[in-house]
């Protein structure tokens, strides 16, 4: 990339760095705005994706969410003769969640639970703003060097209010924390229950140290079948006294839509007893 160039489409920002990214669809440049660093996100201005694109950018500019990334600006520039579509944001540094569980992969019950306490925040603004994130995941999840974690990525985002654009056929999300109905692209049930689904599975990863729904599986076949025909074993967690965590995580993973909670806003209000129990206020 021709951060040179790039430097004149952005005036007000500095000290231009390209950012090694897993996605092909977007490249990433940091640069500072002041004192404060923030993430250049410049997107490939395909046609088919241009509405993908579009809902993306209008998702998290719409979500007003302490756990997200704030948006700073957004629009096209033109970039080496090719129009690409910006997003600029805050710059979150630190290391994926999925990172962290390859260097430990069973985590113990408080960190987990205060991420619980943080994903169904993040949910419930989703719900609130009209959005599913669909794509809830370890590598979608960072954590900053002061503990926080923050949840990027919405390529796959769902505007309820909005007719879909997912292509009649083809699910989408990733294998292991999409509900089944969303893989399966069973229209109609995909709401935030999909979400909880996704952050059950984050739960129980962390505790168990493994991912549940992958373990034991030969091929993307048996995974399908495996979420569709059977339920998690409950889990045993140290310091989970009363299993109160485990059949809250439980509930969040049942394969049926109908048996999760039904709202983000039901999810948090179960877990806030949990959360309570394991940070007891100061006294």
């Amino acid at each position: 990339m021709n951060l040179a160039e790039l430097a004149t489409l952005f005036p007000n920002y500095s000290n231009f760095q390209a950012i090694v990214v897993p996605s092909g669809q977007k490249e990433v440049v940091s640069a500072f705005q002041g004192q404060r660093r923030v993430a250049i996100k410049l997107f490939h201005r395909v046609a088919d994706d241009q509405e993908r694109i579009d809902r993306e950018m209008a998702a998290v500019s719409k979500l007003h969410c302490q756990f997200v990334p704030e948006v700073i600006e957004s629009g096209i520039v033109t970039l080496e003769g090719v129009e690409r579509v910006f997003l600029v944001e805050q710059f979150i540094e630190g290391q994926t969640y999925a990172t962290l569980l390859q260097a430990q992969p069973v985590q113990a019950i408080q960190p987990v639970v205060n991420l619980a306490n943080i994903l169904l925040n993040v949910a419930v603004d989703c719900e609130t703003a009209d959005l599913v994130h669909r794509d809830l995941k370890p590598a979608n999840i960072i954590q900053d060097a002061s503990g926080n974690f923050w949840i990027l990525d919405f390529g796959l985002v769902k505007h309820l209010d909005l007719t879909s654009i997912t292509p009649t056929g083809h699910g989408v999300g990733t294998l292991g924390y999409a509900p089944i109905e969303q893989m399966r692209l069973m229209r109609a049930p995909i709401d935030i229950r999909a979400d909880l689904f996704a952050i059950g599975t984050i739960l129980y990863e962390s505790l168990c140290g493994f991912s549940p729904w992958r373990q034991g599986v030969q091929d993307i076949h048996d995974l399908m079948q495996k979420m569709s025909a059977q339920e998690l074993p409950r889990l045993t967690i140290s310091g989970d006294a009363n299993g109160e965590l485990s059949t809250f995580i439980a509930w969040l993973v049942q394969r049926f839509p109908s048996r999760r909670p039904q709202t983000a806003a039901e999810a948090r209000a179960a877990f806030e007893p949990i959360y309570q129990a394991i940070n007891p206020p100061v006294q």
